[in-house]
């Protein structure tokens, strides 16, 4: 079975032109300033920017920089933390991911923005569900999980 990379497979605008569907334009729903792509998309975007700076903060890491969409899926390996962490950072990273496609769906399909709290909010009730009915951590509390996510480590 063949796969197709994601940032060949998800519809974009730059994938669905690709795919030669007739679209109105290609540029990003978000910034109306590049094509969007995978990339620009989770990486280069204002909104994307924004979000990794709140996750980093909030996660207390190193700024999260990516370049390429491949990079955000590597970030954990970057980090000199314990193998319960980095799992927790990769976790956060594909549920940012998935709250910045929601977002721009929303936007796209509903014209309804969502401001930087509400996205920011969304992962972190997102992971809280994720860590509390994925791992060991079956008391973590919310209260504390939204201030630090990895306070139980």
């Amino acid at each position: 079975m063949n796969s197709i990379p994601l940032n060949k497979g998800l519809a974009t605008r730059v994938n669905l032109r690709r795919r030669i569907v007739d679209i109105t334009t290609v540029m990003c729903s978000f910034c109306d300033e590049y094509e969007k792509s995978v990339d620009h998309l989770f990486t280069a975007c204002s909104v994307a920017i924004r979000v990794w700076a709140a996750v980093s903060a909030w996660c207390n890491i190193p700024p999260i920089f990516a370049f390429e969409f491949k990079d955000l899926l590597d970030i954990h390996n970057s980090l000199q933390m314990g193998k319960k962490a980095k799992k927790l950072i990769l976790g956060l990273v594909i549920i940012s991911c998935w709250c910045i496609w929601k977002c721009r769906n929303e936007l796209v399909f509903k014209q309804s923005r969502r401001s930087l709290q509400d996205i920011l909010a969304e992962i972190k009730s997102r992971g809280f569900g994720w860590v509390k009915n994925r791992s060991s951590c079956k008391n973590i509390s919310w209260k504390e999980r939204c201030k630090y996510p990895m306070y139980m480590l």
